[in-house]
């Protein structure tokens, strides 16, 4: 496929395959450029059941770990985890529960991704728990 860069008189040259290839790579990594974002807080599960005080778990469940697991493992459907920021109120979901389930117990993490604001999900890049001083 060739395209011509053309005159008033329908003359002009022809723009080599290759030369549009390059215009097209660089548009695309533009595209790609979206850097990943950093974003802090706790997890949770869908609702915020598990960071409610007490938490709002039955069978006399009463710490945030167990009332998320009960969440995700023991109702149907299971909830999904989600990344809870208590300054703002945002909750955020996360498109990797595998990568994320480790981290349950931890009292905050940082997760590292992209996020697609129209549906509020962080596309997981990376995870950690965060320690936190005087616990």
């Amino acid at each position: 496929m060739n395209a011509c860069i053309c005159n008033a008189e329908g003359k002009g040259r022809l723009i080599a395959p290759l030369a549009l290839l390059v215009v097209l790579f660089f548009g695309a990594a533009t595209l790609r450029a979206q850097s990943a974002t950093t974003f802090r807080g706790t997890l949770a599960d869908e609702q915020l059941n598990c960071v409610q005080n007490p938490v709002k778990a039955p069978l006399d469940i009463k710490d945030k770990t167990s009332c998320m697991l009960y969440f995700a493992h023991f109702v149907k459907p299971g909830s999904k985890y989600v990344l809870y920021d208590a300054a703002t109120k945002t909750s955020y979901k996360l498109d990797d529960q595998d990568l994320v389930q480790p981290y349950v117990g931890a009292k905050e993490v940082q997760v590292t991704g992209t996020l697609d604001a129209a549906t509020k999900t962080i596309k997981v890049k990376e995870i950690k728990a965060l320690e936190t001083h005087g616990s």
